[in-house]
């Protein structure tokens, strides 16, 4: 996933851990909408297809290198309705 945390965000902002501490968030556009890899799933679901995705991408509190899978849609509406249902409705974003 760290090319998806190269790609430059489309939408970010934060939000706020334990409705206090702010954290991170951004949502991403990218070309692959990666698979599982497991041989034994379906290749519908286990191979890479190239299409064009968002992915969640965030920071839990504290320090940390690296940014948090927080899933994946097929649209920016979608995606941005993803981060509010995992990360809570008090995410703000940066318009």
């Amino acid at each position: 996933m760290s090319d998806v945390d190269q790609q430059q965000a489309v939408k970010q902002g934060r939000w706020y851990a334990g409705g206090l501490t702010a954290c991170p968030v951004r949502i991403v556009r990218h070309h692959v909408l990666f698979g599982t890899h497991d041989p034994e799933d379906p290749p519908a679901i286990a191979d890479d297809a190239p299409t064009e995705c968002y992915y969640i991408r965030y920071h839990p509190p504290g320090a940390h290198e690296h940014w948090h899978d927080g899933g994946v849609a097929l649209t920016l509406r979608e995606a941005v309705f993803l981060a509010e249902r995992k990360l809570g409705p008090g995410v703000q974003w940066d318009d």
